[in-house]
């Protein structure tokens, strides 16, 4: 075997394996980071659900908003806001909030059950006053 054919052989053989390493790194790229993207509407809680009771808040499902509201009810690991927007944390972050405070929170509005009357987010981070 000639070493042309060896070197071949060899990279032949380390291929898959760069190609996969990047196949990961441009995968791990893709992410959004949601705590750093900025919010595409600013508002309270009643308006941003009455938004959604008129059919006006379509424009808003798969975009960041940033709400602001009173904690109405805590359900590990949920956090439900003005009693009919539930937010789910980012990556299980720990809000430090009792019900009855007033928060301003940021996450990414997923839909809106019009049966049950719930609007929903994810990707929900605390917004420093």
């Amino acid at each position: 075997m000639t070493r042309a054919e060896m070197n071949w052989k060899i990279f032949r053989s380390v291929l898959p394996l760069v190609a996969l390493v990047a196949f990961v790194y441009y995968t791990q790229s893709l992410k959004p980071d949601y705590k750093t993207k900025e919010p595409y509407l600013i508002t309270d809680a009643t308006d941003l659900f009455w938004r959604f009771q008129m059919n006006e808040g379509k424009e808003l499902i798969n975009q960041m908003v940033q709400v602001e509201g009173q904690v109405t009810e805590l359900d590990s690991p949920l956090v439900i806001i003005n009693h009919r927007i539930i937010c789910s944390p980012y990556d299980e972050e720990i809000f430090i909030a009792n019900i009855g405070d007033s928060i301003v929170i940021k996450g990414l509005c997923i839909g809106y059950d019009d049966l049950l009357e719930e609007l929903r987010l994810d990707h929900v981070t605390k917004v420093l006053n």
